[in-house]
Protein backbone atom coordinates (compact mmCIF):
# COMPACT_ATOMS: atom_id res chain seq x y z
CA UNK A 1 0.00 0.00 0.00
CA UNK A 2 2.65 2.04 0.61
CA UNK A 3 6.09 2.10 -0.59
CA UNK A 4 8.12 4.58 1.76
CA UNK A 5 6.92 7.72 4.03
CA UNK A 6 9.00 11.10 4.21
CA UNK A 7 7.98 13.37 6.47
CA UNK A 8 8.90 15.50 9.83
CA UNK A 9 9.65 13.35 12.55
CA UNK A 10 7.27 14.39 15.64
CA UNK A 11 7.17 11.70 18.67
CA UNK A 12 9.16 8.53 19.56
CA UNK A 13 8.78 6.40 21.92
CA UNK A 14 10.02 2.40 22.74
CA UNK A 15 9.33 0.78 19.14
CA UNK A 16 7.38 3.27 17.04
CA UNK A 17 7.73 6.83 15.91
CA UNK A 18 4.98 9.32 14.94
CA UNK A 19 5.39 11.05 10.96
CA UNK A 20 3.88 14.24 10.79
CA UNK A 21 3.10 14.59 6.88
CA UNK A 22 1.19 17.36 5.55
CA UNK A 23 -0.38 17.77 9.03
CA UNK A 24 -1.16 13.97 8.97
CA UNK A 25 0.61 12.11 11.82
CA UNK A 26 1.64 8.45 10.89
CA UNK A 27 2.47 6.06 13.50
CA UNK A 28 5.07 3.04 12.36
CA UNK A 29 6.07 0.41 15.00
CA UNK A 30 9.84 0.41 14.42
CA UNK A 31 13.03 -2.04 15.03
CA UNK A 32 15.90 -0.92 17.87
CA UNK A 33 17.97 -0.45 15.39
CA UNK A 34 16.17 1.57 13.16
CA UNK A 35 14.99 3.59 16.43
CA UNK A 36 18.34 4.24 17.30
CA UNK A 37 19.36 5.99 13.93
CA UNK A 38 16.38 8.55 13.67
CA UNK A 39 17.43 11.87 12.90
CA UNK A 40 16.07 14.79 15.73
CA UNK A 41 12.76 15.96 16.48
CA UNK A 42 11.25 18.48 13.87
CA UNK A 43 13.58 17.40 11.65
CA UNK A 44 12.94 15.02 8.21
CA UNK A 45 13.60 11.58 7.61
CA UNK A 46 12.47 8.38 5.09
CA UNK A 47 10.81 5.36 6.45
CA UNK A 48 10.37 2.14 4.13
CA UNK A 49 7.13 0.74 5.45
CA UNK A 50 5.40 -2.61 5.39
CA UNK A 51 1.39 -2.69 5.45
CA UNK A 52 -0.67 -5.07 7.62
CA UNK A 53 -4.28 -5.80 9.02
CA UNK A 54 -4.35 -8.06 12.31
CA UNK A 55 -7.63 -8.78 13.97
CA UNK A 56 -9.24 -5.87 11.56
CA UNK A 57 -6.36 -3.95 13.38
CA UNK A 58 -4.48 -2.08 10.25
CA UNK A 59 -0.67 -1.86 11.87
CA UNK A 60 2.29 0.19 9.46
CA UNK A 61 5.59 -0.97 10.54
CA UNK A 62 8.58 1.25 9.14
CA UNK A 63 12.18 0.63 8.21
CA UNK A 64 15.66 2.40 7.84
CA UNK A 65 16.30 0.97 4.60
CA UNK A 66 14.75 -1.58 1.71
CA UNK A 67 16.87 -4.17 3.12
CA UNK A 68 16.05 -4.40 6.66
CA UNK A 69 11.98 -4.74 5.09
CA UNK A 70 13.28 -7.60 3.18
CA UNK A 71 14.63 -9.09 5.74
CA UNK A 72 11.51 -8.95 7.85
CA UNK A 73 9.40 -9.79 5.05
CA UNK A 74 11.59 -13.37 4.47
CA UNK A 75 11.39 -13.58 8.26
CA UNK A 76 7.51 -13.42 8.23
CA UNK A 77 7.34 -15.86 5.22
CA UNK A 78 8.08 -18.07 8.18
CA UNK A 79 5.58 -20.37 9.56
CA UNK A 80 4.67 -19.40 13.17
CA UNK A 81 6.78 -15.82 12.41
CA UNK A 82 4.12 -13.05 12.42
CA UNK A 83 5.46 -9.28 12.43
CA UNK A 84 5.88 -9.34 15.96
CA UNK A 85 8.00 -11.38 16.10
CA UNK A 86 10.30 -10.77 13.29
CA UNK A 87 10.32 -7.26 14.74
CA UNK A 88 11.63 -8.53 17.80
CA UNK A 89 14.22 -10.44 15.94
CA UNK A 90 15.57 -7.30 14.21
CA UNK A 91 15.57 -5.46 17.65
CA UNK A 92 17.30 -8.42 19.31
CA UNK A 93 20.33 -8.72 16.48
CA UNK A 94 21.65 -6.48 14.36
CA UNK A 95 20.76 -7.99 10.15
CA UNK A 96 24.23 -8.84 10.09
CA UNK A 97 24.26 -11.14 13.29
CA UNK A 98 20.65 -12.29 12.61
CA UNK A 99 21.73 -13.54 9.47
CA UNK A 100 24.73 -15.35 10.75
CA UNK A 101 22.65 -16.96 13.57
CA UNK A 102 20.39 -18.80 11.03
CA UNK A 103 22.96 -19.54 9.13
CA UNK A 104 25.30 -21.23 11.25
CA UNK A 105 22.18 -22.96 12.81
CA UNK A 106 22.08 -21.09 16.40
CA UNK A 107 19.19 -22.49 17.50
CA UNK A 108 19.50 -21.53 21.41
CA UNK A 109 20.89 -17.90 20.29
CA UNK A 110 17.40 -17.30 18.24
CA UNK A 111 15.49 -19.26 20.94
CA UNK A 112 16.08 -16.70 23.13
CA UNK A 113 14.13 -13.92 21.49
CA UNK A 114 10.68 -13.27 22.86
CA UNK A 115 8.13 -15.42 21.42
CA UNK A 116 10.93 -18.04 19.25
CA UNK A 117 10.49 -21.81 21.19
CA UNK A 118 13.07 -24.13 20.08
CA UNK A 119 10.93 -25.78 16.90
CA UNK A 120 10.63 -22.05 15.79
CA UNK A 121 13.45 -21.01 15.81
CA UNK A 122 14.62 -24.64 14.12
CA UNK A 123 12.38 -23.50 11.43
CA UNK A 124 14.11 -20.45 10.50
CA UNK A 125 17.13 -22.60 10.33
CA UNK A 126 16.31 -24.77 8.36
CA UNK A 127 13.70 -22.64 5.86
CA UNK A 128 16.68 -19.49 5.56
CA UNK A 129 19.55 -21.00 5.85
CA UNK A 130 21.90 -19.90 2.66
CA UNK A 131 19.20 -17.48 1.39
CA UNK A 132 19.22 -14.12 3.08
CA UNK A 133 22.91 -13.13 1.82
CA UNK A 134 24.93 -10.70 3.12
CA UNK A 135 23.21 -8.21 5.10
CA UNK A 136 24.24 -4.35 4.91
CA UNK A 137 24.55 -2.23 7.95
CA UNK A 138 21.48 0.18 8.16
CA UNK A 139 22.36 3.37 6.76
CA UNK A 140 22.81 6.71 9.09
CA UNK A 141 25.06 6.83 12.13
CA UNK A 142 23.88 5.35 15.08
CA UNK A 143 22.23 8.71 17.32
CA UNK A 144 20.76 6.84 20.53
CA UNK A 145 22.39 3.36 21.18
CA UNK A 146 20.87 3.61 24.62
CA UNK A 147 17.33 2.93 22.42
CA UNK A 148 18.79 0.48 20.56
CA UNK A 149 20.22 -1.70 23.59
CA UNK A 150 16.57 -1.45 25.52
CA UNK A 151 14.84 -2.45 22.21
CA UNK A 152 17.34 -5.40 22.07
CA UNK A 153 16.84 -6.90 26.30
CA UNK A 154 13.05 -5.88 25.55
CA UNK A 155 13.17 -8.56 22.36
CA UNK A 156 15.25 -10.73 24.79
CA UNK A 157 12.35 -10.67 27.36
CA UNK A 158 13.58 -7.99 30.36
CA UNK A 159 11.27 -5.54 31.27
CA UNK A 160 11.69 -2.19 30.39
CA UNK A 161 13.25 -0.87 33.93
CA UNK A 162 15.64 -3.44 34.26
CA UNK A 163 16.35 -3.02 30.30
CA UNK A 164 17.18 0.71 31.13
CA UNK A 165 19.01 -0.27 33.88
CA UNK A 166 21.35 -2.68 32.23
CA UNK A 167 21.95 -0.42 29.02
CA UNK A 168 23.09 2.34 31.41
CA UNK A 169 25.47 0.23 33.01
CA UNK A 170 26.85 -0.92 29.71
CA UNK A 171 27.38 2.39 28.19
CA UNK A 172 28.99 3.32 30.94
CA UNK A 173 31.65 0.89 30.74
CA UNK A 174 31.78 1.21 26.60
CA UNK A 175 33.29 3.52 24.42
CA UNK A 176 31.55 5.20 21.49
CA UNK A 177 32.67 2.99 18.49
CA UNK A 178 31.66 -0.18 20.39
CA UNK A 179 29.17 -1.85 18.28
CA UNK A 180 25.57 -2.17 18.88
CA UNK A 181 26.03 -6.43 19.30
CA UNK A 182 28.79 -6.04 21.61
CA UNK A 183 26.66 -3.12 23.76
CA UNK A 184 23.97 -5.81 24.19
CA UNK A 185 26.46 -8.44 25.39
CA UNK A 186 27.53 -6.14 27.63
CA UNK A 187 24.16 -5.38 29.02
CA UNK A 188 23.46 -8.71 29.37
CA UNK A 189 27.05 -9.60 31.13
CA UNK A 190 26.72 -6.42 33.71
CA UNK A 191 22.74 -7.65 34.74
CA UNK A 192 22.06 -10.02 37.33
CA UNK A 193 18.64 -10.07 36.26
CA UNK A 194 16.96 -12.54 33.61
CA UNK A 195 14.19 -11.97 31.67
CA UNK A 196 10.72 -12.66 32.73
CA UNK A 197 9.20 -15.65 31.54
CA UNK A 198 6.99 -15.07 28.33
CA UNK A 199 4.57 -16.97 26.55
CA UNK A 200 7.03 -18.72 23.39
CA UNK A 201 5.56 -20.05 20.08
CA UNK A 202 7.07 -23.15 18.45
Amino acid sequence: MYEYLTGRLEHTATGEVVIDIGGVGYRLTVSGATLSRLPVLGEQLTLYTWYVVRDERPLLFGFGSREERALFERLCAVSKVGPSTALALLSAMSPAALAAAIDGGDVAGLSRVKGIGKRTAERLCVELRDRLGPQPSLPGAVRDPSAAVIAALMALGFQRKAAASAASNALEKATKDTPLDELVKLALQRTGSKPKATSRQG
